[in-house]
């Protein structure tokens, strides 16, 4: 028996059991300490406690995201809370007071609670208070409205409005900076803009400890334990799997989809044990546990060839089920479904597909993937092709990091691994100009319809908004292709985990506008003829900003006497200037 196995089944929400799931259990049990990741800002508090540099600290953020992690990081760091000890609503050290969470203050002493905060520093202490968003704010208009009324100030509706504005700013970019609000100095961070996907792999190294999976060691069911194997082949092949789970959050992150660190151990740990448990696999003969039960196919949430319904609780499978992954075309898919060439795979691998391959033989046909319904035999081939493709993009054996970003790019889009390195590090000039031109010809097209030639200026054109093909379309500005530039930016946050954090902005003039992964997909469908959808509001709302701020620097002033269109002729696109004088149009 491995308890470690339990306590994993504890962390999803797969199972009836999902207790050690919250933080409050969490912190009391003994594998807490050797799974959990620690975070810079849990560190800074601990380091400033020790330099008697002290500081006000309010934690905001999404459930899951760790906060009481980082409480948890600094008071043992600091040995103020023994290993399996729990944590109190809110505590007063000699040189720390905290708050574990605010929901669970009575209302009528939240006021003072704050104030207690943020008085800390002036009192030789550091405090760290964690709430909820929307609660924090009523209180620190509550806060600010009480200390108004005691100085005999005025606090209205501005200054309300002025507050929150204050409050939203800081939450939106969670800077490291200290904001100050009637004389409080403190530091305000949302966890929730913290980049955490590179804390997948760390939580995957840690579960996978060799000592924690010691009792397994010399068990009656190690030979045929989907668990046991599952671990051992994830260890053994640790670099590959974290590439694919790397580039999985990633893409979710990117795309406004971000994971909390409570929903990545639940999908890791589902992935590796299925909810299984020690009794039921010693009392329970598995036909195909390797296959079944292996983590390519947990990962998806899937049982074999078949969804598990429960597995949908959990957030991770919820997502990729939703992406259908497994269901993109791959250049790989000829040489695995026609000729059947699992080389690519390791023999154990090898071993599986080829045995379900022997197995279903009779169902593996040269057909059309989107053709399968409700025809049992088609229906059978489309989940045989998407177990295979599960494997491929968790264990395929990549040569090099190019064809691993091949097979990457293939599924989360052409300029995914590009767009990854631009966010990771400084890149060379080239690969920015590379994309800076994939911008220009899809705003190009985006406002003409067709791709530039030439030295064409970036027309901004008064067009329909849908692929109906227009000869002419009037002229509202012109971009010169020089105005735009692509550049990185370094940001400097001493609480962001990840080593090195970069965005991606698109220089305009004096102005400077955030590239995004979705808004590189949408261009790069755009080039390509494909239809985008517009049904992401963060898409949406970020294209009509571009748009917004092209023609708010390059509109035309304006002029009732000569407009500018744009004519398409079997020649190419002609500019075409049109006056009006003395009751006469001039056509240049």
């Amino acid at each position: 028996m491995n308890e470690f196995v339990n306590y994993l089944n504890s962390t999803n929400n797969a199972g009836s059991d999902s207790t050690g799931s919250l933080a409050e259990v969490q912190v009391k049990s003994a594998y807490y300490d050797r799974i959990k990741v620690d975070r810079r800002l849990g560190g800074y508090i601990a380091e400033g406690l020790e330099r008697q540099r002290y500081e006000a600290f309010v934690l905001t953020g999404h459930a899951g995201d760790g906060k009481t992690s980082i409480l948890v990081q600094a008071l043992k760091q600091e040995g103020l809370l023994a290993p399996t000890e729990g944590l109190e609503k809110q505590k007063d050290y000699e040189h720390f007071y905290y708050v574990k969470d605010m929901s669970e203050i009575p209302k009528h002493d939240q006021t003072g609670v704050l104030r207690k905060a943020l008085e800390s520093p002036a009192n030789g202490k550091s405090s760290l208070l964690i709430s909820n968003t929307g609660p924090l704010m009523d209180v620190f208009v509550k806060l600010v409205q009480e200390i108004r009324a005691e100085k005999g100030s005025p606090f209205g509706e501005d200054e309300r409005i002025e507050l929150q504005s204050t409050l939203l700013r800081q939450l939106d970019r969670s800077g490291d900076a200290a904001i100050e609000i009637e004389g409080y100095s403190f530091v305000l961070v949302n966890i929730a803009r913290v980049d955490n996907v590179a804390f997948a792999g760390r939580i995957l190294e840690n579960i996978l400890a060799d000592d924690l999976w010691a009792a397994c060691d010399g068990c009656a069911c190690e030979d045929r334990c989907p668990i046991c194997w599952n671990r051992r082949y994830v260890s053994e092949h640790r670099k590959r799997v974290l590439a694919f789970l790397e580039n999985y959050y990633r893409y979710l992150y990117e795309n406004d989809k971000r994971m909390t660190i409570r929903q990545m151990v639940g999908q890791i740990s589902y992935a590796l044990t299925g909810n299984l448990t020690c009794d039921a696999i010693q009392g329970h003969y598995y036909r195909a546990p390797f296959f079944d039960y292996n983590f390519a196919n947990l990962f998806f949430g899937c049982v074999g060839l078949r969804d598990d319904k429960d597995a949908g609780q959990v957030k991770g499978i919820e997502q990729i089920r939703s992406l259908e992954l497994d269901k993109i075309a791959l250049d790989a898919d000829y040489s695995l479904f026609v000729n059947h060439d699992y080389t690519c795979f390791s023999p154990e691998i090898q071993t599986e597909l080829t045995e379900l391959f022997r197995k279903n033989r009779r169902y593996y046909r040269i057909s059309e993937e989107g053709a399968a319904s409700s025809n049992p035999v088609q229906k059978r081939e489309t989940q045989l092709r998407r177990a295979v493709r599960r494997f491929y993009l968790m264990y395929s054996m990549c040569s090099d990091e190019a064809q691993m970003e091949q097979v990457m790019n293939q599924v989360f889009g052409r300029h995914f691994t590009d767009y990854k390195k631009l966010i990771s590090g400084r890149q060379p000039r080239l690969m920015l100009k590379r994309m800076q031109n994939t911008i220009f010809q899809a705003l190009y097209k985006k406002n003409t319809g067709f791709l530039p030639s030439g030295d064409m200026p970036l027309f901004l054109t008064l067009r329909r908004e849908d692929d109906v093909f227009q000869n002419v379309m009037l002229v509202l500005g012109t971009v010169n292709k020089s105005d735009l530039e692509l550049c990185q930016r370094k940001e400097n946050n001493r609480f962001e985990d990840a080593d090195e954090k970069w965005s991606l902005v698109l220089k305009v003039k004096d102005r400077e506008f955030p590239i995004t992964l979705p808004l590189l997909t949408y261009f790069s469908a755009l080039i390509d003829g494909a239809i985008a959808s517009n049904s992401n509001p963060a898409l949406t709302h970020g294209i009509a900003k571009l748009d917004a701020l092209l023609h708010e620097l390059y509109s035309f002033h304006d002029d009732d006497n000569e407009l500018t269109v744009l004519v398409n002729t079997a020649k190419g696109q002609q500019v075409r200037k049109i006056a009006f004088e003395e009751g006469k149009m001039l056509i240049d």
